[in-house]
């Protein structure tokens, strides 16, 4: 056998989970049976030989855990050199890297986590806090990179897109990573021929993962790379020296059932529950089949109240928060989807169920003791990931987690020794997607002849019109496709008088791959479609009053109510719905055109009173979710609401000499205005008390 697989024998899962079956039907295990599946965390004999060996493997970050000996056995590799761990999602692979930094710490200034995504960002970032506040400052953002810039010891908490950043780069370039944590790295695997059409639109993330990857490995003087379920990868292209520990050891105890008439488990308020959806569509159109409203649970009146006047009364989160319900996705504004797993988290929470996408269950780390599939996934690497959520580990008290499948084919597809070769994009020499300028650019693999062709004559426009050289454009992080449109459409864009004009050429002509959700702005959404404008567009622009606006989505919202008037629930709906979508299109997308302005205006391309309107333009998208002073990008991330936003910004900047937004956020809740907040804020600031 591999080496590198002799922790991931199929017979010893088979009698792991057999033992783990009789010990949380509270059976007595041999204490040799319990040693030899490493599940002697669950003895409870008080020999002198079983506490001793449990003090050696106590963790210094709790000293209520004992890690098993494969934990521990991970920390002693880590110890000595690179590490790549891939096991079960309840193995604990980020509490590792936790507790190699409490072990580690006088000799850590710099560490890096790298996660996929900013509530994974955010949940690292609360454990962080309360593990290492006093010693570490935490940054995950360029504004606490600009506060902090020349403190030593961080913790950087970051998405690949924040890294990428000119102030991230140019502190990584002059400061040693003394540990790179990347997580999730299942993310950078490259896309199957299968799979290319589901993942078009997400080709130029993957780049850009795969890039800081590339770029981070080669910097960091310690390694150590996390997922689940992967059975073999190699590292051919980076050439790093790593040890791979693979292992199927899994130590909560599931029960998986095909339940194809499993009804009113909505209504069920006795125990918690996940409830797995493919889409965000495929929750609505199970809602308006499935649901009855029931009234037998308390509600936050605050929250709905709250909710109610600044978005809207007919929003239908309303109704379903009322009966204990959260729904979370990818474009559930993150103040309510921060709300939503908290209270879930919490023993006596408002929400009981939460109908979610692979946004919630891959996203952040929580687990639940019952998970409900109603879709079937992509494949079955996402089905044992979902799965995997599953069961809290309790070594006094085991309780069973609960896994019920509605759909046969999806029932069929679990097999959970079914792992994957990850095959990351960079490490791998072939072409994976169809944005082939960026790949071979981005991740130094050869052009094709008409890539070349494209590079080449891009190149000559850059540099004879503009002085640009293509190095200045990678450095920058600019997409090759975005950059093409924008000198195609150089002397029209920059060149109108109404910024207005600027935002529609940003959205149409720069980014058509990301405007889908721009399509529900069409008059034929709504209940007053008429045959001769179906195809129209609303008579006004939500994008571009979102960027104007200074009194955030209401003002939008009532713009919308007051145009047409004669709307009904579902238009209400389905336009507050497609404004939390333009808000994340914001942010994520329209911000993509920062890089470039930001270069040529480098250059001296831009005049100002010839370019105003662009220049504005760019301004107002830039400042949309970042003011002058960085906080309203970090308290996005907390997950206030930008209502919040201004009454703590301007308050916050007094406190100089506290360091840390959490420090600055606990002294903010001894002032009167924190009255003045949100329920929302409230709740995110008592929470770090």
């Amino acid at each position: 056998m591999d080496n590198n697989l002799k922790y991931l024998d199929i017979n010893m899962s088979k009698f792991r989970k057999d033992i783990l079956k009789r010990i949380y039907e509270n059976e007595e295990v041999d204490e040799a049976i319990l040693g030899i599946s490493d599940l002697d965390i669950y003895s409870t004999s008080d020999n002198f030989f079983n506490k001793v060996n449990k003090a050696i493997r106590q963790s210094f970050l709790n000293n209520e855990i004992i890690l098993t000996n494969e934990q521990e056995k991970c920390l002693q590799l880590l110890q000595k050199g690179n590490l790549f761990i891939s096991a079960p999602t309840s193995f604990g692979k980020t509490f590792i890297a936790l507790e190699y930094i409490k072990r580690n710490s006088s000799i850590i200034n710099n560490a890096i986590f790298v996660v996929p995504t900013i509530a994974l960002m955010n949940e690292l970032r609360e454990k962080c806090y309360i593990n290492f506040g006093k010693e570490f400052t935490l940054i995950t953002s360029d504004a606490e990179l600009n506060q902090y810039y020349e403190i030593s010891k961080k913790i950087i908490i970051v998405v690949p897109e924040r890294i990428s950043t000119k102030l991230f780069q140019q502190y990584l370039n002059k400061n040693r990573i003394d540990l790179l944590v990347y997580d999730e790295i299942y993310k950078l695997n490259s896309i199957s021929s299968a799979e290319k059409e589901d993942k078009r639109n997400e080709y130029s993330r993957l780049i850009k993962m795969n890039y800081i990857y590339k770029y981070l490995v080669n910097k960091a003087e310690k390694i150590l790379l996390l997922g689940p379920f992967i059975k073999s990868v190699s590292f051919e292209r980076s050439n790093i020296e790593i040890e791979k520990f693979i292992t199927n050891l899994n130590i909560v105890y599931n029960e998986i059932e095909y339940v194809p008439k499993l009804n009113n488990y909505l209504n069920k308020t006795d125990e918690k529950r996940f409830v797995y959806f493919a889409s965000p569509g495929s929750i609505i159109r199970f809602l308006k089949t499935n649901y009855t409203e029931t009234n037998n649970k308390e509600y936050d009146e605050d929250i709905i109240k709250w909710i109610s006047e600044n978005i809207h009364p007919e929003w239908y989160y309303v109704d379903y928060l009322k009966q204990g319900i959260g729904i979370h996705h990818g474009k559930t504004p993150i103040f309510l989807r921060k709300y939503i797993e908290d209270e879930y988290a919490r023993i006596n929470g408002k929400i009981h169920t939460i109908l979610c996408t692979s946004t919630l269950i891959e996203g952040i780390n929580t687990p639940t003791s019952n998970l409900v599939i109603v879709d079937t996934p992509r494949n079955v690497f996402e089905l044992n990931n979902l799965i995997g959520r599953v069961g809290r580990l309790n070594i006094n008290n085991p309780k069973c987690g609960k896994v019920f499948i509605i759909n046969e084919e999806t029932y069929n597809m679990y097999n959970p020794d079914d792992w994957i070769d990850l095959k990351i994009v960079f490490e791998n020499p072939e072409i994976n997607t169809s944005d082939i300028e960026d790949e071979c650019l981005y991740l130094d693999k050869e052009l094709t002849d008409e890539g070349k062709e494209k590079f080449m004559i891009l190149s000559k426009i850059l540099k004879e019109r503009f002085n640009i050289d293509y190095e200045e454009i990678i450095s920058a992080g600019i997409e090759f496709k975005i950059l093409e449109r924008f000198i195609e459409h150089f002397d029209s864009i920059t060149n109108y008088e109404k910024e207005f004009n600027v935002v529609r050429d940003i959205k149409f002509e720069l980014l058509k791959e990301d405007n889908k959700y721009l399509n529900n702005l069409k008059l034929k959404k709504y209940s007053f479609c008429t045959e001769d404008n179906k195809n129209d567009y609303l008579s006004f622009d939500p994008v571009y009053y979102l960027l104007v606006s200074t009194k955030g989505m209401k003002f939008v919202i009532k713009k919308f109510t007051d145009v047409y008037s004669e709307y009904e629930t579902d238009d209400i709906n389905v336009f507050i719905d497609t404004l939390f979508k333009i808000d994340e299109f914001i942010k994520f997308k329209m911000t993509k055109i920062i890089a470039i302005y930001e270069l040529f205006d480098e250059k001296g391309i831009f005049v100002k009173e010839k370019n105003r309107a662009f220049i504005q333009s760019v301004n107002m998208i830039k400042s949309y979710s970042d003011s002058e002073d960085g906080y309203e990008r970090i308290l996005l991330d907390l997950g206030f609401p930008k209502e919040d936003i201004n009454i703590i910004g301007n308050k916050i900047v007094e406190y100089i000499d506290i360091r840390g937004t959490e420090n600055k956020l606990i002294e903010l809740s001894k002032d009167p205005v924190f009255n003045k907040l949100s329920p929302f804020g409230k709740n995110i600031i008592n929470k770090i008390k």
